[in-house]
């Protein structure tokens, strides 16, 4: 619609209005905010009319194409300098450089993490001119510089996306000379249930040929992406009768049998079919403009001058011309102009001018040489030379004219069961009855059907129709580029090839077609920075025909990492093998696109199926547990899968041990450890899952916001976190808003349902945009900020450090070495008898218990006397602590000696069998250092009972691709419960657990990590010296892998 309010009342208004405008607001203007008042939750049709309400009703800047920006907020620049305009980030998601809604909140940027910056300028520059990034460091020094990328190459809706790749359909004709042809059984299952073996496989191979048959492909057989691949070619050949599923990134192929199919590794690292690069290619626009197509239109006028003269020349725009490379004219029924002259001018060289016309009279536009009648609908381009004559340029009718109606008669018409085979099957056939008839109408019915249709891609296809109506019992399904529409009883579809050599579903519905033409946001400038470049202090600079601006003040904070240990359990039944995430790991990449960390490690463990179940009170079970199972229920659910299980494979990780059967959990680094587990009850065999915390996610399927929900949990979110307000995705016009960024793949992924609704963050019922993306849901800023906040807050492991630990320091922003304190799990603690001395006595029999021992004083429990035992052989290595909250001091009297303790003071005591020294809490053994981090492991696990009431059990060995190993102990008390390890070389090894019961009804248990490459053999269980179980210990190769970020490691 014309807004006829800012038609200029003279030439020289109207020249000066289009120069001063700028699609975004000066400093001094205020952007008011839209509301729903209703509902936070909008569907797409309301955010339709969110969005147009931020629009100004500027007809003259009005695009040929409707497109959809979600943000549309038009605020104060965030930068210093004459370049004003607006600063976006992108890692996880897509945050704000400043705040600018009353109430949000930001994210930080985590430091060394890929990210997409990206600058909104209040003034309109044209796509083809650069704009120049500069980061300086903290000592501002220039480290990088490289130019924006024009506001067509941001990112755009993962639906819209076009994934680039090197191959094309020529690569999958040439016949192959494999390297390696494997056809054995038993090489068969090797490969596809070992991924290590599968890795070496493909690395040392370049073309290798799989003869697949029933027999060793029990499950979806898995190809991993990797940028180690490219260029490697495998063949799947399935000889069986039955089909053959396989997985590939993110994609499922169905290969039939008797069937062959190839896969290449592009030089992206991801595997592709004939058929995917077909379809890549399919939505790929012409890597060089065709000389007919219509150029990038830097500037349009919808509104010529309202001036008293029929004709004008084109040095009336000269102002425009000479800030565009490229500008639009349309001519309206109102305006009187009727002539265009283009004078000779070498100042317009290369510049073009398109003229359409919707206006009932004609339009004519003068050369040098020649008068051109520009009609209604009409479209003309011209190109000034370097000679400066403007000349006619022929072009392609434009997009606009493509008739969408429906036929009303049909060139042809296919009905019955032997033609509509024939198109389904011979694709070659329906694509020459495509070419010879301009219209197409398909028409199914029972007993005249097929179930595929493709519609492929043909330049002589421009602007042929296809109708499909279906009257069938069943569905058809139309495949076209990279989609697919269901054709259901008694609906119609339209299809129409347009000018971008695409089928497009003409009767669509309006909300796909929404997204179609969605976009995040419009005229921003954009570029990737590598993660080496993003530190604490960083400024960045914009610089664009000598104006600069600068953004300092960037948040940037900890290098956050994940630990995820993976396992799929079955007690007294086989485990579900369904542990997607611990299979396939393009879900582990998905999900790290999700949260706010550098690092996301996958650790896995080999299946465990128990045929032996041993409680930590002496109950056995070996055919089902007595009692009822349930999602949250289960004796063995509680006690074996999450108290032992989980949070032992935790614990071995930090050199804990031995600790009580249900200690609370221990979470100081960001490990979480996530399983499938089903066990056997009295009510039948029951799948547990749909529970998190406390570094454990016990879950039924790992595909899905159930992950993202139960890790939630693991982070410190409630159910329903931040409330209906927090907790569901907003438009960008309000607090909370955001969307997801695929940092490999460059796309964006909406905050929105596939329904279009708007979602809800994973811990309020929230689910993924589109698994064909992402499988996850996408936190909200509120609970995306507090997850940073919780991983910011605990410790990483390091092998750089020589605690072993680092944490982050808020103060100077950086990772700093940290020691874990560990004295909670091998000291006995004990609280003085308030008025009471503690005596030598007292203290010995402690130290008899354990060579550990905390004593807190304080007000209500404070011991006048403290008196410590000489140091003798019997409690060398032996540690003493001594805590005082007390208002009152107390005497240790120790060595002979007296000392004092004050309030608030801590004082450490070792025994080295003739003295007791003082010392510095951190250089006593309540710590440890990993001696290797992140290596092959075997998981040594059971319950002791220190009193020798309950029969002892060492439980079946884990195996796991990652883990951290500690040393073993140099000297045992051996008096005191004891672990031997004996290696294949025939050294010992031997690891000191508790002498006491943690929990007086109640075995403790064990959990000791061994460096998978020494060989362990056979593990012996001591009490008093004496051998009370004993456990062979199989020698495996590691068959898992651990992936970083997704990536193999």
């Amino acid at each position: 619609m014309l807004n006829k309010h800012l038609i200029p009342a003279s030439p020289l208004l109207f020249i000066n209005s289009l120069n001063n405008y700028t699609p975004s607001i000066k400093d001094n203007y205020s952007f008011t905010d839209t509301k729903n008042e209703f509902n936070s939750i909008i569907d797409y049709f309301h955010l339709i009319s969110e969005i147009n309400k931020s629009f100004d009703n500027l007809s003259f800047l009005q695009n040929e194409k409707t497109k959809h920006y979600f943000n549309n907020n038009r605020h104060t620049s965030d930068v210093k300098g004459e370049l004003k305009g607006n600063v976006f980030f992108a890692q996880a998601n897509i945050l704000p450089a400043k705040i600018h809604i009353e109430g949000d909140c930001k994210p930080k940027l985590v430091k060394e993490r890929k990210t997409l910056i990206m600058f909104k300028p209040h003034a309109y520059i044209p796509e083809a001119n650069d704009i120049q990034l500069n980061i300086y460091d903290k000592n501002n020094y220039l480290i990088m510089n490289k130019p924006l990328s024009p506001p067509s190459k941001l990112p755009k809706v993962a639906n819209n996306s076009i994934r680039e790749t090197n191959l094309s359909s020529h690569d999958f004709k040439s016949s192959v000379k494999f390297d390696l042809i494997i056809r054995s059984n038993s090489e068969l299952i090797e490969i596809s249930k070992n991924q290590n073996h599968l890795h070496e496989t493909i690395l040392n191979n370049n073309k290798i040929n799989l003869k697949l048959n029933h027999n060793s492909i029990e499950k979806p057989f898995i190809l991993h992406n990797n940028i180690s691949y490219k260029g490697k070619t495998i063949a799947l050949h399935n000889t069986n009768n039955n089909e053959v599923e396989v997985n590939y990134g993110n994609n499922t192929l169905t290969l039939p049998a008797k069937s062959a199919t190839r896969f290449i590794c592009d030089e992206n690292g991801y595997w592709l079919t004939k058929n995917d690069v077909k379809k890549i290619k399919y939505y790929s626009p012409p890597k060089k403009a065709h000389p007919n197509t219509l150029p990038v239109i830097d500037f349009e006028i919808g509104n010529l001058p309202d001036i008293d003269r029929e004709k004008i020349d084109a040095e009336f725009f000269e102002d425009i011309l000479e800030k565009n490379s490229t500008i639009k004219i349309t001519k309206m029924d109102y305006d009187r102009i009727k002539k265009f002259t283009l004078s000779q001018n070498k100042n317009f060289a290369s510049k073009k001018i398109i003229f359409t016309s919707e206006a009932e009279e004609s339009t004519f536009i003068q050369t040098k040489n020649k008068v051109y009648e520009l009609k209604k609908d009409g479209l003309l381009l011209f190109h000034c030379d370097l000679n400066g004559v403007w000349k006619n340029i022929s072009i392609t009718d434009n997009k606009s004219r493509i008739n969408n109606s429906h036929s009303s008669k049909f060139a042809i018409t296919l009905d019955e069961n032997k033609a509509i085979i024939e198109i389904s099957k011979n694709q070659k056939h329906f694509n020459q009855l495509i070419k010879n008839n301009n219209s197409m109408k398909i028409s199914t019915s029972d007993g005249n059907w097929s179930h595929d249709f493709t519609l492929d891609k043909n330049d002589a296809f421009h602007n042929k129709k296809i109708l499909f109506s279906s009257n069938a019992s069943y569905s058809s399904y139309i495949h076209y580029g990279k989609n697919t529409l269901q054709l259901q009883t008694g609906e119609s579809i339209l299809f129409v090839y347009d000018l971008d050599k695409k089928w497009v579903p003409i009767n669509q519905s309006s909300k796909e077609s929404f997204i179609n033409n969605l976009e995040y946001i419009e005229n921003t400038w954009s570029t990737t920075v590598p993660k080496e470049y993003i530190h604490p202090e960083i400024k960045l600079e914009f610089i664009y025909q000598g104006q600069k601006s600068m953004l300092s003040h960037i948040d940037v904070g900890a290098p956050n990492e994940l630990l995820i240990n993976t396992f799929d359990i079955g007690l007294l039944t086989p485990p579900r093998d369904t542990l997607l995430f611990l299979d396939k790991f393009e879900l582990n990449r998905q999900y790290y696109q999700t949260i706010p960390v550098k690092k996301l490690i996958v650790s896995r463990y080999e299946p465990i199926h128990l045929l032996k179940v041993v409680m930590p009170d002496g109950q056995v079970f070996t055919d089902k547990a007595p009692d009822e199972g349930g999602g949250h229920s289960g004796s063995m659910r509680e006690s074996i899968t999450k108290d032992f299980y989980a949070n032992g494979v935790n614990m071995a990780n930090y050199g804990v041990n031995s600790s009580a059967p249900d200690a609370d959990s221990f979470v100081p680094t960001s490990q979480i450890t996530a399983y499938n587990s089903v066990g056997m009850y009295k009510n039948g065999r029951v799948v547990h899952g749909w529970s998190g915390g406390g570094g454990k996610a016990t879950l039924n399927r790992t595909d899905n916001n159930e992950l993202s929900h139960e890790f939630g949990h693991n982070f410190g979110l409630s159910d329903y976190y931040g409330g209906d307000e927090s907790g569901s995705h907003t438009t960008a016009n309000k607090k909370n808003s955001t969307w997801l960024w695929d940092s490999d793949n460059n796309y964006f992924i909406p905050n929105t349902y596939q329904d279009g609704t708007l979602n809800h963050d994973a811990m309020s019922g929230g689910e993924a945009y589109d698994t064909r993306y992402n499988a996850y849901t996408a936190y909200t800023p509120n609970s995306f900020i507090a997850i940073q906040n919780r991983l910011e807050n605990n410790y990483i492991f390091s092998p750089e450090s020589k605690t072993g630990y680092k944490k982050w320091d808020p103060k100077t922003k950086e990772m700093v070495d940290a020691y874990l304190e560990l004295s909670q799990f091998n000291a006995t603690e004990f609280t003085a008898i308030n008025g009471s001395d503690i005596t030598i006595n007292g203290l010995n029999s402690l130290l008899r218990k354990n060579n550990n021992v905390i004593i807190y004083n304080g007000n209500g429990y404070h011991a006048p006397k403290i008196n410590i035992p000489l140091a003798d052989k019997n409690n060398r290595n032996s540690i003493l602590r001594i805590q005082s909250s007390a208002d009152w001091d107390s005497e240790i009297h120790i060595n002979n000696q007296i000392e004092s303790i004050k309030k608030n003071d801590s004082i450490c005591y070792i025994s080295d069998g003739y003295t007791w020294n003082r010392n510095d809490n951190n250089k006593t053994i309540l710590y440890k250092v990993p001696y290797k981090q992140g290596v092959p492991v075997v998981t040594l696990m059971g319950f002791y009972d220190p009193k020798k009431v309950i029969d002892s059990y060492i439980y079946p060995s884990l195996y796991g691709s990652y883990g951290m190993v500690y040393n073993c102990d140099k000297e045992i008390n051996t008096r005191i419960p004891y672990l031997e390890v004996i290696l294949e070389n025939g050294t010992t090894s031997q690891y000191q657990l508790h002498n006491f019961r943690s929990n007086e009804d109640m075995m403790n248990k064990f959990h000791i990590n061994i460096e998978r490459s020494l060989n362990p053999i056979k593990a012996n269980l001591y009490i008093d010296n004496k051998i009370v179980h004993s456990r062979e210990i199989e020698i495996k190769k590691n068959r898992l892998l651990t992936t970083i970020n997704g990536e193999i490691a």
